[in-house]
């Protein structure tokens, strides 16, 4: 059984992402078992979503260790199997990467890298969050989880050790309840935006920009001027989302922005 590869990759940003994937999914349907993709991106699982939207052969789970996981593993299986099959098992686990960063703060992609050091593929690494001032924990496939327990080493001048954990042990980052926020604002630039949406100072937001810390639409966005628009969506590292539901001029020259914070 083969699904429709040209429909699926027209126009698409994600030409080879998706080839890769639709192999997984062809997979999945002639061998009749379910096939987990690597772990994949935040805007790569939307174009997935979308395209795979209207194929009835075929049904796919997201899965990424929490609710709000932005990078996840793609489950393919038939849909007569997702009914009738017992539950899948999650090839997900994690591990915390302690060490003591009082004194020498490190930050998400500085662990990343020291993963992509000790022999990690990208695609094998999930979300990776801070625990406090000790650390961090990240959510892995279960073999390179499995294969780096109990490891030891150095992020810059910090000693770190390794210990592969069970999901239920882990501090998962806080699920924030979604929320929509009305704000009116003499203009649609971010950092006014982001400010209203994440209940911060514009130098506070500023800042964090400068920093590398907010994207939009999964893009790095350094700029606090840029201008946003209806349907686009703005990420705060450790903050959450705001997705930009709605813009309108008032009688004063003024935005009118409904947002909704996930």
């Amino acid at each position: 059984m083969h699904l429709p590869e040209e429909e699926i990759l027209f126009k698409s940003p994600f030409r080879k992402e998706l080839k890769t994937l639709l192999d997984y999914a062809e997979k999945a349907l002639n061998n009749r078992e379910a096939i987990w993709s690597p772990f994949v991106s935040a805007p790569l699982i939307e174009e997935v979503k979308n395209k795979f939207n209207n194929l009835n052969d075929i049904s796919l789970l997201f899965e990424g260790g929490f609710p709000n996981a932005e990078r996840k593993r793609i489950c393919f299986l038939r849909s007569e199997e997702e009914m009738n099959s017992p539950p899948i098992n999650i090839p997900l686990k994690g591990i915390y990467i302690k060490g003591n960063f009082l004194f020498d703060r490190a930050t998400k992609n500085d662990f990343r890298d020291i993963l992509h050091e000790l022999n990690a593929q990208a695609d094998e690494i999930g979300d990776i969050w801070l625990i406090r001032d000790r650390g961090a924990q990240a959510i892995c496939s279960t073999k390179y989880a499995d294969s780096i327990d109990q490891k030891n080493g150095k992020l810059r001048e910090v000693a770190i050790s390794i210990e592969a954990l069970d999901l239920s042990e882990m501090e998962i980052p806080f699920n924030r309840p979604e929320k929509v926020i009305n704000t009116v604002e003499a203009s649609t630039r971010i950092d006014a935006i982001a400010s209203a949406g994440f209940g911060l100072s514009r130098s506070k937001i500023a800042s964090r920009i400068k920093n590398g810390c907010l994207r939009l639409n999964w893009e790095l966005n350094n700029q606090p001027s840029k201008s946003v628009n209806i349907g686009d969506l703005i990420h705060l590292e450790t903050k959450g989302s705001l997705k930009i539901l709605n813009i309108d001029k008032t009688k004063k020259e003024r935005w009118r922005i409904k947002l909704l914070r996930q």
